[in-house]
């Protein structure tokens, strides 16, 4: 068996346990439902369209007129409007004092309730108005075409420039920046686990008698990664089937780009990562011990990710231009930044080739620990050692 049968099948093993494990399915299942939930109350909240129902109370023929100008205009409010022809201007009021009606149109004027809502004044104001204007300008001897034509004059042209992504891109950035923190933290403690769980068991030792270490490391780092993609890919699915189609979010016309930064950028992220917590991990035989070794890259994840939401803020400033080209930011700022229509092209290049540079010392590296330490059992191994064991030729 070569090199290559050998890797790919040691990524199907991990791949096939890892899918058929329940821990791992319950969290995808728990993210899932979460991000369902989420994705459910922004709908409910944000009443969909943003259009609000309101109550009229009318009386009188005046009120009737003005009532059915408002209806005609009551969108461009963000109001529905649902109008009720009371017996009289009394009973009008009454149903807004018995908080049956938000407003009472009569005789007399407008009456509301206490702190109404100033969309639905300034509608019926305006339509009041009209309404009233085009009464005056009849009878001053202007047909009723001629009284609308010159109160309702044609809007203005409107033309659209595009200013950047706005709201629904920088929405995306930082959702796709928390499932990528998300992933690369999951993910990491599941190959660091995994390394752990095959050493104190002794398994491993079973294992390297077939396979060389490195061979073993880099099947773990690719079996693991397709699981993270696949629940990536699930997680995101389920949000936008029920976020897109319900008005929750709208998505701006980078999210192609975005979509495929933020898969290409979790493979190298998960690797960057990946490789550093496979290393740590292989310093100790015990899972109550991998805290000690796999803490400070965890420090430096936690960090990359609060620095990148500060970044996202400001995505053409110089932290998000600087995370751009570190390699522990950039998995989570570049696509973060593309998604705001704020990655100019030469910087995306700079940034995947500092990547694939880092990823390359990083494999180097984990690669040698790995393969030095993993045999290696009892006291965990210090940081020094460590380091010894990466520099050793052999």
């Amino acid at each position: 068996m070569n090199q290559r049968d050998t890797i790919e099948l040691v990524a199907r093993r991990e791949f096939t346990e890892g899918f058929r494990s329940r821990a791992w399915r319950a969290a995808t299942a728990i993210q899932m439902l979460v991000v369902a939930g989420i994705a459910i109350v922004s709908i409910v909240t944000s009443g969909g369209s943003g259009i609000h129902t309101r109550h009229l109370a009318i009386a009188g023929p005046q009120a009737t007129a003005i009532a059915a100008k408002a209806r005609a205009e009551a969108k461009g409010y963000g109001i529905k409007l649902e109008v009720e022809d009371a017996t009289s201007a009394a009973v009008a009021r009454e149903k807004v004092a018995d908080e049956d009606a938000d407003a009472a149109l009569g005789p007399r004027g407008l009456t509301t309730g206490k702190d109404p809502d100033a969309s639905l004044v300034a509608l019926l104001q305006t339509a009041a108005r009209t309404v009233r204007g085009e009464a005056k300008l009849r009878a001053a001897g202007l047909s009723p075409a001629q009284a609308r034509a010159a109160l309702e004059p044609p809007p203005l042209p409107t033309v659209e420039i595009t200013t950047g992504e706005g709201e629904g891109g920088t929405g995306l950035a930082y959702i796709g920046a928390l499932l990528l923190y998300v992933a690369l933290i999951s993910f990491g403690y599941s190959i660091a686990s995994s390394v752990v769980t095959e050493k104190s068991s002794r398994v491993v030792e079973v294992i390297l008698s077939a396979i060389r270490p490195v061979q073993l490391l880099a099947g773990k780092l690719i079996g693991v990664g397709l699981l993270g993609l696949l629940q990536i890919a699930a997680v995101a699915a389920i949000g936008l089937v029920i976020a897109v189609p319900g008005g929750a979010i709208s998505l701006p016309s980078s999210t192609p780009e975005t979509v495929v930064l933020v898969l290409v950028y979790f493979v190298l992220g998960y690797v960057f990562y990946g490789g550093l917590f496979a290393a740590a991990a292989s310093l100790v035989s015990r899972q109550e011990d991998t805290q000690s070794t796999t803490g400070p890259i965890l420090i430096v994840l936690i960090a990359s990710y609060l620095a990148t939401n500060a970044a996202l803020g400001n995505p053409s400033g110089g932290l998000a231009t600087v995370g751009t080209f570190l390699p522990p930011m950039a998995p989570m700022v570049v696509p973060g930044r593309a998604a705001q229509g704020e990655l100019p092209a030469g910087e995306l290049i700079v940034s995947l080739l500092l990547m694939l540079v880092a990823i390359v010392v990083v494999i180097v590296v984990a690669a040698r620990i790995y393969n030095r330490s993993v045999l290696r059992f009892g006291t965990p191994m210090k940081l020094r050692e460590a380091v010894k064991l990466a520099v050793q030729r052999g």
